[in-house]
């Protein structure tokens, strides 16, 4: 903004020079002044543009990934900057004294676009070798970053260290071409990082248990405590085996780890009570087992069971067990109920609440939570009865509901049957019609035919007739008679033939469709 005003400044002092000038002369050197802030201004846009992209470029880490590339496209802006900030300075550039302002003004703003222009390319370029990079190592990448979230650079400072600069090297190979060299390393690479992640995590799940695994070694604990010591480096080794073969499996190296934690403790407290043994003098042995037979009592009585100590003991802690495991029957049972219920919609979330409240402070005593059971199960047994009792009425309705599907069913068949009778009886009168029609067709030509055979048959006979006579009157010429006798001419009677023609009758029996036995008992 400074060198903005700085050159509108200069351009004022020229108009102030200018006054004495013709009118003409003022006109076009405003029209040149005019240009020559527009170049200025058009060059410090494109400028501005490039320093943002400038800028973007670092937050995405082009200057890792690509940092010769990258450095190019800076060294272009600076460059542009450089015959900005002159021109700016001097109102005039460097490049040709012996052209004017405004072409001075226009080569400038040329070069300082040609330089952009550079930049741009170089900056679009590094663009493309990160997205190769990020591509070619994005499972690199990836593994890196879960090494840092479990704490790798903390825990194995000098390792992560060493895996880190091995990245950076297979970004420099991608930022120098050698994709190939790339992918060759990186498959080492990985191997080892995930050689890192298991040494981590098998830190951070296990670091402080081998410590006391370490401890109990120099205190020689072990020889006092060996079973539960074998115990304890069994379960280590099980959620050892887990971290080593899956790293990332948290829900299983957890319960693992939390077993090996268990033994931990349990070791810890037989030791101290072998150790409290060791300590014990003989003549009190006795007053030592029954400091334990108390508490087993302790336990007795609070889950409301008899005096069992005139048995052994371990029959006294079967004993106990054996009612423990009746009162956790019970709590399973009573449990499942309130579950039951929680889940009923009918339920009201006021009674429910009065249930969970109920179900809780039976946890704190043994004694009154079997007492508070009862009542539940009677509470419950009438619950059931009630829906035992819906359930009779919902047997009730889906039997009327049947009854009322089936007569719909039977009113449905017969209207079938209906429908089918008259549908017969229609077809019946049909086919009754076309008999009709048939048999008054079949007559007239019967009778046709009669006549005409009987027409041609009276032609016949007549034509035989005829010829019979001459035949007669031939053979009655040639014979000789007596010449006084008078021949008698020979008379030819044509016979009539009369030929009955039969009557044709053609009777049509009618048809009659018998309705299905349902139907009549029906009606």
């Amino acid at each position: 903004m400074k060198t903005l005003t700085l050159c509108l400044a200069c351009v004022g002092l020229s108009l102030l020079t200018a006054c004495q000038s013709t009118s003409k002369d003022l006109m076009t050197k405003n029209a040149e002044v005019n240009q020559q802030t527009q170049y200025f201004v058009e060059a410090k846009i494109s400028l501005d543009k490039l320093k943002q992209d400038i800028s973007q470029g670092r937050k995405e880490q082009l200057a890792y990934f690509a940092p010769s590339t990258f450095k190019k496209a800076v060294a272009e802006f600076d460059n542009a900057t450089e015959v900005y900030m002159d021109i700016g300075k001097n109102g005039a550039s460097s490049f040709n004294v012996f052209q004017s302002d405004t072409e001075q003004y226009l080569q400038a703003k040329q070069e300082i676009i040609n330089y952009i222009a550079l930049a741009h390319q170089k900056l679009k370029f590094s663009y493309s070798i990160k997205d190769t990079a990020e591509s070619t190592l994005a499972e690199t990448f990836k593994q890196q970053a879960f090494l840092s979230e479990i704490g790798a650079p903390k825990v194995f400072v000098k390792d992560y260290r060493k895996i880190s600069a091995r990245v950076d090297d297979l970004v420099e190979y991608i930022d120098e071409g050698q994709v190939s060299t790339a992918q060759e390393k990186q498959t080492k690479l990985l191997i080892d990082m995930q050689a890192l992640e298991v040494r981590t995590v098998r830190y951070n799940y296990l670091g402080q248990l081998d410590s006391d695994i370490a401890y109990i070694k120099k205190k020689r604990l072990a020889k006092y405590v060996p079973i539960s010591h074998k115990q304890l480096l069994a379960a280590r080794s099980h959620a050892n085996a887990i971290i080593t073969a899956t790293p990332r499996a948290s829900a299983e190296i957890k319960v693992a780890v939390k077993l090996a934690e268990f033994e931990l403790a349990h070791l810890y407290h037989i030791a101290k009570e072998v150790n409290a043994l060791k300590k014990t003098k003989s003549k009190y042995y006795e007053q030592y087992l029954l400091a334990k037979e108390a508490l087993i009592h302790t336990v007795g009585e609070s889950l409301a069971i008899a005096d069992v100590r005139d048995l052994a003991m371990n029959k006294q802690v079967a004993a106990i067990a054996l009612q423990a495991g009746t009162i956790k029957s019970k709590l399973t049972t009573a449990k499942a109920a309130v579950l039951a219920l929680q889940s009923d919609s009918n339920q009201s979330s006021a009674a429910t609440e009065s249930l969970r409240a109920e179900f809780k402070s039976q946890l704190v005593n043994l004694d009154a939570k079997y007492d508070a059971l009862v009542i539940e199960n009677s509470a419950l047994n009438k619950q059931l009865q009630r829906k035992d009792i819906d359930l009779v009425r919902l047997q009730a309705y889906k039997e009327a509901v049947l009854q009322i599907e089936s007569k719909h069913a039977v009113e449905k068949e017969l209207a079938v049957q209906v429908q089918a009778t008259k549908e017969a009886e229609q077809k019946v009168l049909a086919l009754k019609a076309k008999a009709q029609q048939e048999a008054l067709a079949l007559a007239a030509k019967v009778k046709l035919e009669a006549q005409q055979a009987a027409l041609a048959l009276q032609a016949q006979v007549k034509k035989e007739a005829e010829k019979k006579a001459l035949a007669l009157q031939a053979q009655a010429a040639v014979q000789t008679v007596p010449v006084s006798q008078t021949a008698e001419p020979v008379k030819a009677i044509a016979t009539k033939l009369e030929v009955e023609t039969p009557a044709v009758k053609v009777e049509v029996v009618e048809a009659v469709v018998e309705k299905p036995e349902k139907e009549k008992n029906n009606n």
